[in-house]
C-alpha cells in the first residue's frame, strides 16, 4: 500500500531519541503524523527521574558529542565530551522545540494495542480507551523494552536481595547498596558503570562494603578517553559519506576492510591496557567488530586497584554463598542483574508480529517484511551512536511513505530481511550508504 500524505496520517509510537528523529523528518517531509509517548516527557531513558527504566542518576553517555549529535543539530558549545543524562535530556527537548514537533506529540499516552487493517492501515488502541486509524505505524520505543536475565538461571536459592539494573537509580534506590556485599552480574557498559559507582569511581572509597563483578562471557573493555582524546575521536559521524575510494569496491570487501580496521584499532588499545583476563574476567571469544565494547571511565581504575573483584560466571547459589565456575565461593548480600535488555512490543501481539519480539527481522533493518506499513526506527545493533543513524533511517522511511522509494514485493523483502538480535552490529556509514542508494 502506498501512503497518501494528503489524507492519511501516520502513527509514531515513542518520543525518545529515535522517535524524535522520525517526527522531525516527517514534519520536514510534510507527512502528517501523530506521536504517542507513554511517559510524561520526551527523551526516553534520558528522562531518568520519570522515565520508563534503563537510566540512572549518574548516567553519562559513552559516545562523544561530535559522533552522537543529529546531523543538523549540534550540541551547545559548553557541553562536555560525554554529557550527563540531564544535559542529554535538555538536548532532546531543545531538538523538539527547534524543529517544532511538540504539537504532534501526545505525552502520557500509552498505546495499548496496534492491529493491522484489511486496507493496509493500522488501528491504534490507546490505554485511555480511544481508537484511531492510521495509514502506517512506526515503532520507535527503543531497545531497552524489557529486562533480560540469564537463561537458565544458576541453580539453587539465593537468600539475599536482588534486582535488575533497569531498576537501578542510585546506590540507595531501589535497594540500599551501602555497606553491603554486592555482586554485579554482567559485563556490558551498565554493569561496568554500576559496579564502578558502588566501588567509588576512579578513586573510592567504596560505597558497598565489597563489589564483585561476575561475567560468564567476555567483552572488550575500553576507557572513554585514549590519552586526551575520546575513544571515538577518529571515527566518522554516522551521517558522513564513506570515502570515494570505498564506494566502488564490492560490498563484501568494504565490510572486510571495516572489520580489519576495527580489530586493529581496538586491538591496539587492548594491548596497552590489558585483556579482561588480567582482572580475572573472561576474554571475549568473538572479534572486536562483533559486539559494541564495554566503555567506562571508572571501571578499569577500580579493577586495577582491587575495589572491583572480577569473577567468572555463577555456578550455583547456596543461601547467601555464591559458588563460581572457578570453584571459589564467597557470601553476598545483594545481586544486581546487569544482564541486558530485549526488545518488547506489548502493543503488538505475537500473532500480529508473526513471532516473538526478540526474533524481529526487518527489511533494510526498518520495514516489517510481511506486514504492510509497519516500520521500526532505532532497533539496529550498532558500533556507532544510534540516534544519528535513526535519523538516517527516518530519511529513508520518509522517502518510502511519500512514494519516492518503492519497496520490493513481500517475497523479496522476506528473503533479505535481517534478524536484528542475531545480526552483527552494522558499520553505520555502510548502512547509511545502502539506504541512500535506494533513492537513486
Amino acid at each position: 500500500m502506498v501512503y497518501h500524505p494528503a489524507s492519511d496520517p501516520v502513527c509514531v509510537i515513542g518520543a525518545g531519541p529515535s522517535g524524535l528523529a522520525i517526527c522531525k523528518v516527517l514534519r520536514e517531509a510534510r507527512v502528517p503524523f501523530t506521536c504517542f509517548e507513554a511517559g510524561p516527557k520526551v527523551g526516553g531513558i534520558w528522562d531518568v527521574e520519570t522515565g520508563r527504566g534503563g537510566g540512572y542518576r549518574s548516567l553519562r553517555t559513552n559516545t562523544s558529542i561530535s559522533k552522537m549529535a543529529f546531523s543538523d543539530f549540534p550540541f551547545p558549545d559548553n557541553t562536555p565530551p560525554f554529557p550527563h543524562h540531564s544535559e542529554m535530556l535538555a538536548y532532546f527537548n531543545a531538538y523538539a522545540d527547534h524543529f517544532g514537533i511538540r504539537d504532534a506529540i501526545h505525552l502520557a499516552t500509552p498505546v495499548e494495542r496496534a492491529e493491522p487493517l484489511d486496507s493496509g492501515g493500522w488501528r491504534i488502541h490507546l490505554a485511555a480507551g480511544q481508537t484511531r486509524d492510521f495509514s502506517a505505524c512506526i515503532v520507535a520505543t527503543g531497545q531497552y523494552g524489557a529486562r533480560q536475565f540469564p537463561e537458565p538461571r544458576p541453580p539453587g536459592v539465593f537468600a539475599g536481595e536482588e534486582f535488575h539494573a533497569m531498576d537501578y537509580l542510585d546506590p540507595e534506590t531501589p535497594i540500599d547498596c551501602r555497606d553491603k556485599r554486592v555482586v554485579v552480574v554482567g559485563l556490558g557498559s551498565s554493569a561496568a558503570e554500576i559496579a564502578s559507582e558502588l566501588a567509588g569511581g576512579h578513586k573510592g572509597p567504596t560505597i558497598a562494603s565489597r563489589v564483585t563483578l561476575s561475567a560468564r562471557s567476555g567483552r572488550y573493555i575500553m576507557p572513554k578517553f585514549v590519552g586526551d582524546q575520546p575513544l571515538d575521536a577518529n571515527a566518522p559521524h554516522p551521517a558522513a559519506p564513506i570515502p570515494k575510494s570505498l564506494r566502488w569496491i564490492p560490498e563484501s570487501a568494504r565490510t572486510r576492510l571495516m572489520q580489519t580496521f576495527i580489530s586493529k584499532v581496538l586491538g591496539r588499545i587492548v594491548g596497552e591496557i590489558g585483556e579482561p583476563a588480567k582482572w580475572n574476567l573472561p576474554n571475549p571469544s568473538f572479534p572486536a567488530y562483533a559486539e559494541r565494547p564495554t566503555i567506562s571511565d571508572g571501571f578499569i581504575p577500580a579493577l586495577e586497584s582491587g575495589r572491583i573483584v572480577g569473577k567468572p560466571g555463577i555456578e550455583r547459589f547456596e543461601g547467601k554463598t555464591i559458588r563460581y565456575h572457578d570453584g571459589t565461593t564467597h557470601e553476598a548480600d545483594l545481586i544486581v542483574w546487569a544482564t541486558g535488555y530485549r526488545a518488547d512490543f506489548p502493543f503488538l501481539a505475537p500473532e500480529v508480529l508473526g513471532h516473538d519480539a526478540s526474533d524481529l527481522a526487518l527489511y533494510r533493518r526498518i520495514a516489517h517484511p510481511m506486514l504492510p506499513n509497519l516500520y521500526f526506527i532505532g532497533f539496529t545493533r550498532v558500533l556507532c551512536s544510534l540516534w544519528p543513524l535513526s535519523e538516517q533511517q527516518a530519511l529513508w522511511l520518509a522517502g518510502v511513505l511519500s512514494g519516492r522509494i518503492p519497496l520490493p514485493d513481500a517475497e523479496t523483502r522476506m528473503a533479505s530481511a535481517i534478524e536484528m538480535r542475531r545480526a552483527l552490529p552494522v558499520f553505520c556509514n555502510l548502512h547509511v550508504m545502502e539506504l541512500r542508494g535506494d533513492t537513486h
